[in-house]
């Protein structure tokens, strides 16, 4: 009888992964450019259709806007 040889279990190919992109949100910001008569609600109508979401913006561009009720136009707000 011939000695068959015992079959050894397959190894998995261990490659290095390929470099991935930092996880993006699905929820990317936008940007909007205030325009004369805009106000966060009316943005908000505008880009969610739903003015009673204006806080969102807010609270998006906290760090240019102290005051909701004070947007210039020209401003560059994120919109989430």
């Amino acid at each position: 009888m011939s000695a068959v040889p015992k079959a050894e279990p397959a190894k998995a190919e261990h490659k290095p992964a390929a470099a991935q992109p930092a996880a993006v949100h699905e929820t990317a910001a936008r940007m909007y450019e205030v325009k004369p008569g805009d106000s966060l609600s009316k943005i908000a109508l505008e880009v969610y259709g739903n003015a009673g979401r204006w806080p969102e913006i807010f609270e998006a561009n906290k760090d240019q806007i102290s005051n909701p009720n004070m947007i210039h136009p020209g401003q560059k707000l994120r919109i989430p």
